[in-house]
């Protein structure tokens, strides 16, 4: 299965699925039929009131502004407001993301856009699929001149499974290090996310890197292995921040 490294700002290296080739043709295929129905429904809405929309002369104005912006704009907007996926790429469960690990730009989306009908409409989809069969990293030719590829999306983690995985029932659970708190929401989810694909991190020296980090951030001491440690934090954090919520 295909994966891609990327190296996020915080100097962690990890992998990500790419979408394949099937995936994207599918959800391609998936935003073509709403783009086909949406403008056969707005075809009959317009030709129901052609004769007093013609008297006023706003028959070909409406058809531009109903039909041809919303179908040439469609995967722009949705990308744009739909958090890097159209319906069809929601529907395949993926998503554009930056090679960096970062969300895109609107200006990411932008040249996407853009470069869109080279990629697909001119050459019928052939210089896309060729495209990303031989770059390694999902990409089209917009993709590459963007900086983006597409992935699969994660699985969102529930509340209950998070509770489950990091900590025990709260009449029984001790908290070890109360500075855990001194940590925000999006240092907690690097960690989680590390420990999620530890056993695909490649350079081990990226967990003893993030203990000193977080040691000296709560001015704590800890010598052992970084795992627990790193499961405790987490432990910690979640049921304290329970606490306070209650």
């Amino acid at each position: 299965m295909s994966r891609v490294s990327i190296e996020t700002t915080q100097n962690v290296q990890i992998d990500y699925e790419l979408a394949s080739i099937g995936d994207r043709i599918l959800a391609f295929l998936i935003d073509f039929i709403i783009i086909v129905a949406y403008l056969i429904a707005t075809s009959f809405l317009l030709f129901y009131f052609i004769e007093s929309l013609s008297r006023i002369r706003l028959y070909w104005p409406l058809r531009v502004f109903m039909q041809l912006i919303p179908v040439m704009c469609y995967t722009l907007l949705c990308e744009i407001f739909m958090n890097g996926q159209t319906i069809g790429k929601r529907q395949r469960k993926i998503k554009v993301l930056c090679l960096d690990g970062s969300q895109p730009t609107l200006s990411n989306y932008l040249i996407r856009w853009l470069l869109r009908p080279i990629d697909i409409y001119f050459t019928f989809g052939a210089a896309a699929i060729v495209t990303m069969a031989a770059n390694g990293r999902s990409q089209r030719l917009a993709d590459i001149a963007a900086g983006t590829t597409v992935v699969k999306v994660k699985p969102k983690v529930q509340l209950a499974d998070l509770r489950r995985l990091f900590l025990n029932p709260i009449n029984n659970y001790q908290p070890v290090y109360e500075q855990a708190l001194m940590l925000s929401d999006n240092d907690i989810n690097i960690i989680k996310d590390i420990l999620a694909k530890r056993n695909k991190i490649r350079d081990r020296k990226i967990f003893d890197s993030l203990v000193k980090k977080i040691k000296d951030t709560l001015n704590i001491t800890y010598e052992g292995a970084p795992i627990p440690f790193l499961q405790t934090i987490v432990k910690d954090y979640n049921f304290l921040a329970n606490q306070e919520t209650e």
